[in-house]
């Protein structure tokens, strides 16, 4: 569709194997040049809010699928 304006993040997360360490990686994800791009890798679940609620700030601000 021309018109949309719907965005889409996906969340991987995961617990290195031996060391217990937390990681996530989160990925823009949709239509476009890019059908995946890294938003941000995280080691603690508040960088992974953090980077979450970054993207969406700059979703609602330009009010189209961020780069």
């Amino acid at each position: 569709m021309a018109d949309d304006r719907s965005a889409a993040l996906l969340l991987r997360v995961w617990i290195e194997e031996g060391s217990d360490q937390f990681r996530a990686r989160v990925m823009a994800v949709g239509p476009g040049a890019e059908s995946e791009r890294t938003v941000a890798v995280a080691s603690t679940p508040d960088e992974v809010l953090e980077a979450v609620g970054h993207w969406l700030g700059e979703y609602l601000r330009r009010g189209t699928p961020t780069d």
